[in-house]
């Protein structure tokens, strides 16, 4: 079923219309062919059943009155015998052969026999009957026994050796007392009873049959062979069956025990209770009706075919059309004839579809060229998106090479442009853009090309240069219009550019290698500051291969357990004793041997692979604190690190729980490390997460304090701990007189605001003594001990507290 619905829905929809619409006006002419042939038929049946319950009724009724006038010739006869007539033999024959009857009724005459059963009389003299005894007869004791007239069970005759049938009259005296019996012999087959049914005609092969229900017997029938033979076992025939045993007489059909389907209708015999029953072979009384059926169907399939045809020849026609607009739709979407609107030559649905369709084609070019400038431009500026901008690279380096002259891509970058896309809105930033399109078109040639590649990021293609120097007034240009103020809804916004430079075909040949080199150059005025611009240089590149294959590295690093921790004690300056360590992550990789932070941090910054990285860090190092404090070494507060990515990307306030609970470290003896970025540009998200692990009793402290933007009111605000003071102001604390005095403010602030502090990058006894004579709480530094694997900083631990014992 799934197969041919498949198959459907595939063909065409004038074969679909075909294949729906003439199954059902063929079923309809078959269905009435159908209907008319059995009205025929039952027409006919009715026709014949009448005709057979005529012929039935007609022969029941004949054979009822023939049997009747014998019963009544009888009893006339029994009327005149009297119980003296049977003590006297010659008396009683001589009144027998006065009665004498027509052969035809009784062939062999009428007898009498008194109680005794023995025959004291006969009407017609035959050898040896006179005298006889019938004593054992059925007939002779059922007329004895109920005093009425009998008709007997057929049987075989011994003399005439054909069907005979006794029917007897009681004697009677005065009291109405049974003192003998008249009886004669009929023979059912002959001519004047039953026999004249072979004369009568029911169709060519039609037959009568006479049966005796109460003696299950064949007495009659035009099949000779079947008298005097049983009834056919119930069950062999339905029909026959309820005409015996319910009295049916109506017309049926049903197959005989010969095997022969038979239409039949019956009568019973008032007279004996037999049954007659005329039947026809259905093949011979339906033969009209199956003749006439096959014609009624030969028609019926002619005319099928007619309609099929006309339907055919009709869809065709009216889809003509349809198929020439589709040939000519083929064309055109092969390309082998152009799009144009379609002739409408009729004004009917066809017509209506057609002019549809032309619309649709005028819509559709329409779409093309649409679709064709979006596909090349920028929605938001209408600039040249890449795609345009490469093909124009294509055709200027076409140029170049034919006039020996070279071509520029710059890649720009707007400085600032995401603080105000996410402060004031996309709306603001599409704004701006927009002016900023506007300004780079002032800044080119004709002949150049601008593009957007999207976000904040533009290109401008630079052709028919002779050195790299032609591009600086371009570049001059570009940066002072850029950097001059925008105003947009009312406000004055300011903006800068990052510009890289990469010259073809000194930089490379094709576009992609001028793009990835323009763009790493651009990185490059990022890093120097913006508001600038940078050519590109190989060195770039080989630093760009370097970081990528540090970055791929780094995504294995961890799978690979590459990473460890190194842990820098940290010591408290009043009583010389270790009261913490820093863990700080080192890369053991496999070929570059022992990496330092500040190599890979930034790459994992930017993968944000910061994020599993410090999840790491942190889990291990309090399990490492945890494991110090179950092998009794004095309690350190765990410094570790976190990057402002960590805050943004991650789940800080869920990792820190975790591990805590993992390592079974109190919280109070993990110090978290902040720098002020993350406090100034994540306050709000960074304040609730601080408080909530502050109320769990974790520690935080601001690293490298005084290198960013330091504000009282953040420190106040996020309930910091401690201050680290950087290294920077620590390096020249006893040769710089300002990084003295600042480290005294920070000390004294701290102290003021209830904070401890810490200096790193303590290396010498005079930085120590300074540090101390400021009323700094703690320090660290290679002045103590540089940063070690856990093994060595045990050891340390061990020698460190002892000594200050």
């Amino acid at each position: 079923m799934a197969t041919m619905a498949h198959l459907f829905k595939h063909l065409s929809l004038k074969a679909r219309l075909l294949l729906t619409i003439l199954p059902l006006v063929v079923s309809g002419l078959w269905l009435l062919a159908v209907r008319v042939t059995g009205v025929m038929q039952s027409e006919l049946e009715q026709m014949l059943a009448a005709q057979l319950s005529t012929t039935v009724e007609y022969v029941s009724t004949d054979l009822d009155s023939k049997i009747q006038l014998r019963q009544d010739s009888m009893a006339l006869i029994a009327a005149g015998i009297t119980p003296a007539l049977l003590t006297s033999p010659s008396a009683l024959s001589a009144y027998l052969q006065q009665k004498r009857m027509p052969l035809s009724i009784f062939p062999t005459g009428v007898f009498a026999a008194n109680a005794d059963g023995v025959i004291v009389g006969e009407q017609i003299p035959l050898p040896g009957r006179l005298g006889g005894l019938i004593t054992t007869s059925s007939y002779f004791l059922q007329t004895m026994r109920t005093g009425e007239p009998v008709i007997s069970e057929p049987r075989l005759g011994q003399v005439a050796q054909r069907p005979i049938v006794f029917m007897t009259e009681p004697l009677k005296n005065a009291a109405g007392r049974t003192v003998g019996v008249l009886a004669a012999a009929m023979y059912p087959g002959d001519s004047h009873l039953f026999g004249k049914l072979e004369s009568i005609k029911l169709g060519e092969s039609g037959h009568f049959v006479v049966l005796a229900p109460q003696h299950n017997l064949i007495v009659s029938a035009t099949d000779q062979s079947r008298v005097m033979q049983a009834i056919p076992t119930r069950g062999l025939n339905p029909l026959l069956d309820r005409r015996l045993d319910q009295g049916y007489d109506g017309p049926g059909v049903s197959v005989t025990s010969q095997g022969v389907e038979t239409f039949s209708v019956s009568r019973r015999m008032k007279t004996t209770g037999w049954l007659v029953l005329a039947g026809v072979p259905t093949q011979e009384a339906f033969a009209s009706i199956a003749a006439l059926r096959w014609q009624v169907y030969l028609a019926a399939f002619l005319l099928s075919v007619l309609v099929a045809l006309a339907l055919y020849e009709i869809l065709r026609r009216q889809w003509a059309p349809i198929d020439a607009a589709g040939a000519r739709i083929r064309r055109m979407t092969e390309g082998r004839e152009p799009f144009a609107p379609l002739p409408i030559e009729r004004k009917d649905e066809m017509g209506s579809l057609l002019d549809d369709f032309n619309e649709l084609i005028l819509w559709r070019k329409k779409a093309e060229h649409q679709m064709e400038y979006l596909a090349h431009h920028d929605t938001l500026t209408g600039l040249p998106n890449r795609v345009l901008v490469q093909d124009r690279f294509v055709q200027a380096k076409s140029r170049a090479d034919r006039d020996g002259a070279k071509l520029a891509l710059l890649f720009l970058d707007l400085d600032g442009f995401k603080t105000i896309n996410d402060s004031l809105g996309h709306g603001v930033g599409d704004a701006l853009l927009r002016q900023i399109a506007e300004r780079l078109g002032g800044c080119v040639r004709d002949s150049d090309t601008i593009s957007r590649l999207g976000g904040d990021e533009f290109l401008v293609l630079l052709s028919g240069i002779a050195s790299a120097d032609d591009t600086g007034p371009v570049l001059l240009k570009l940066l002072e219009r850029l950097h001059e103020p925008a105003r947009v809804d009312g406000r004055e916004l300011s903006t800068s550019v990052s510009i890289g430079v990469a010259i073809y075909p000194d930089d490379g040949r094709d576009f992609d290698t001028l793009l990835k080199k323009a763009d790493m150059a651009m990185y490059r005025a990022k890093d120097a500051g913006r508001n600038t611009y940078r050519y590109f240089d190989e060195q770039m590149n080989v630093e760009a291969v370097e970081q990528l294959a540090l970055r791929s590295d780094l995504r294995h690093a961890l799978e690979r357990s590459e990473f460890v921790l190194h842990y820098q004690p940290q010591i408290e300056l009043a009583t010389g004793r270790v009261v913490g360590a820093e863990a700080l992550v080192r890369w053991n990789h496999p070929e570059r041997g022992m990496v330092m932070p500040m190599r890979f941090i930034p790459a994992a910054e930017e993968s944000g692979l910061i994020i599993p990285l410090g999840a790491w860090v942190m889990h291990e190092a309090c399990r490492q604190a945890a494991a110090w404090r179950r092998a009794g070494l004095p309690s350190l507060v765990m410094a570790v690190n976190l990057s402002a990515v960590q805050f943004r990307r991650g789940d800080v306030e869920q990792t820190v729980i975790a591990v805590l609970e993992a390592a079974g470290l109190p919280p109070e003896w993990l110090e978290l490390e902040l720098t002020e970025s993350i406090l100034i540009h994540e306050s709000e998200g960074v304040l609730a997460t601080v408080r909530r692990l502050k109320q769990q009793g974790v520690r935080f402290s601001i690293d490298d304090f005084g290198t960013g933007y330091s504000s009282l009111s953040y420190l106040k605000r996020f309930e910091i701990d401690k201050l680290k003071i950087d290294r920077s102001f620590v390096r020249d604390l006893a040769v710089d007189a300002d990084d003295a005095a600042i480290v005294r403010a920070i000390i004294q602030m701290a102290r003021s605001l209830g904070l401890s502090t810490i200096a790193e990058g303590v290396e010498t006894d005079e930085m120590l003594s300074r540090l101390r004579a400021f009323g700094c709480d703690e320090a660290q530094g290679y002045y103590f001990a540089r940063p070690m694997p856990v093994q060595e900083f045990e050891h340390y631990l061990h020698e460190q507290n002892a000594r200050a014992d």
